[in-house]
């Protein structure tokens, strides 16, 4: 069994060997193992003992090693998406292309620029094993198998989200589950990545509903990170506010097979299902993925004291933000940057480290156990304004309400000077802002609103011939699969 199944990724080669390795070692439960996470079967094979004999106890281990698997690499898409979107920058000097790269360019494929990739696969590979074993169960009833699937496909969804973001025009394999052997999977564009993404969280959804239906609740408990999401009722929040995103990051990307209204209209409807709320005391409200410092788990190596010389903030969040009307800056700025207590220099690039990012600190210390959010409700708030704006169903009244609870709550700041009148490139302007400094150093927003909106340029270059990069390039290991060079761009189905 074990030799039968495979990520259908784009090569037969090292990716494939390094997941079937993976799979076979136990990869649902390597993705750190605290207390909650360690439900590793010690005495066969993972991926033979779960497929042979998926047992009650087996396949409600292997739903917790999603959750696992999937927050596997999290801290380095934050970094390296924020280094490219000029949030930040990595100057421990360990690896020189992690400042040398998302500066200077060229992104390559391998390092750096090869990475948010195989770890999501490796998590889409889990999950559709998991599936596979679900459907083989008679341990459970049909209402529990519907909870489960909703579960399994969200999160699936989520981790080829995290794929296209990264990979944009270049598209992505979605098809990633035959036999060994098979031949490399297309490459789907990204409107067809995203169409597909879509078509998951609304399988899920459905599902979920009929576990409702069934009044059955998950045969299995999500780990602390989905507490208040942790049944079928409230995960579908979770769904959609997924969903929403998906459709907002469709509609910029010329989406919806031409017709990007299709999808504001379909955020606007996938936010009114979510835990969307504009009070501020909801602003922190949302799914989040877990980290602890026991043994053999994963720790949030982002939360680094003032004094570390890794993780820097750029000057320019501090200057380019507002000022409120006491003249302090942002008060985001003041919640997330703080002066750091040694300066970091480094021969190879010309950027010193003076600030440090306290965003995920506790009680005012690091907190290697300190939760990264996978969704907010301050983002929904974002995405709704932005829908509201863009929608022919929506209302530019409710996307200036919108930015002002933001502003006002979050950054303290005073209201917009904005009005329904405004033009579309004066709105996106203060969107950005706002999407920026609320999302700061979370999961790369910068870069991704900036190459959704065509606004690349508007990035500092921060060093003498340096660049910002429009994507991360295809792993080598994939381009060399499909006969092509390295950095490649791949032939792709509509």
């Amino acid at each position: 069994m074990t030799t039968q199944l495979t990520i259908r990724s784009v090569h037969a080669g090292a990716l494939r060997v390094l997941l079937m390795a993976s799979v076979t070692a136990g990869l649902f439960f390597t993705a750190g193992c605290s207390d909650f996470f360690n439900v590793t079967d010690k005495n066969q094979p993972v991926l033979d003992s779960l497929l042979a004999n998926p047992t009650r106890q087996r396949v409600m281990g292997a739903a917790i090693g999603i959750f696992g698997a999937s927050r596997v690499g999290m801290q380095s898409y934050i970094w390296r998406l924020g280094s490219m979107g000029r949030e930040g920058i990595n100057l421990s000097g360990n690896n020189q292309p992690d400042y040398q790269e998302p500066f200077y360019g060229p992104l390559q494929g391998t390092g750096f620029g090869g990475s948010q990739w195989a770890d999501r696969y490796a998590a889409i590979l889990d999950i559709n094993i998991y599936l596979q074993a679900l459907g083989l169960s008679k341990d459970f009833s049909d209402p529990e198998k519907a909870a489960s699937r909703g579960m399994a496909n969200t999160m699936k969804a989520l981790n080829f989200l995290y794929v296209i973001l990264t990979r944009d025009s270049l598209g992505a394999p979605v098809d990633v589950y035959h036999p060994l052997g098979s031949p490399p999977a297309p490459f789907l564009a990204k409107d067809s990545v995203y169409g597909a993404i879509i078509g998951l969280l609304d399988s899920a959804q459905a599902d979920l509903n009929r576990a409702i239906a069934g009044s059955s609740g998950f045969p299995f408990s999500p780990p602390p990170g989905f507490n208040g999401f942790d049944t079928p009722a409230t995960f579908i929040q979770f769904n959609r506010a997924l969903a929403a995103k998906a459709q907002v990051m469709r509609a910029t990307a010329g989406g919806c097979r031409g017709t990007p209204d299709n999808c504001w209209r379909a955020a606007l409807t996938a936010l009114g299902g979510s835990f969307l709320s504009t009070s501020p005391a909801e602003f922190q409200k949302g799914v989040y993925f877990d980290f602890s410092s026991a043994a053999n788990d994963i720790t949030n190596d982002l939360s680094e004291p003032l004094n570390g010389n890794t993780f820097f903030s750029l000057d320019s969040n501090v200057v380019d933000a507002d000022t409120q009307p006491t003249g302090a800056k942002d008060q985001r700025v003041l919640d997330k940057i703080a002066v750091s207590q040694d300066t970091q220099r480094l021969g190879g690039i010309p950027i010193v480290g003076t600030a440090k990012f306290t965003l995920y600190f506790t009680v005012g210390k690091p907190d290697p156990a300190h939760e990264i959010p996978i969704v907010r409700d301050e983002e929904l708030v974002l995405l709704d304004a932005e829908a509201q704006w863009f929608a022919t169903t929506g209302s530019k009244t409710t996307a200036l309400s919108d930015l002002n609870a933001v502003r006002g709550n979050a950054g303290k700041l005073a209201p917009t000077t904005l009005t329904v009148l405004s033009p579309d490139t004066a709105f996106v302007t203060e969107l950005l802002y706002n999407r920026r400094y609320s999302l700061l150093w979370e999961q790369g927003t910068r870069w991704l609103d900036a190459r959704r909106y065509g606004r690349l340029a508007t990035l500092p270059i921060y060093v003498f011939g340096g660049n910002v990069p429009k994507v991360m390039p295809i792993p080598d290991v994939d381009c060399s699969a499909l006969g092509l060079a390295s950095n490649c761009t791949p032939t792709l189905t509509p």
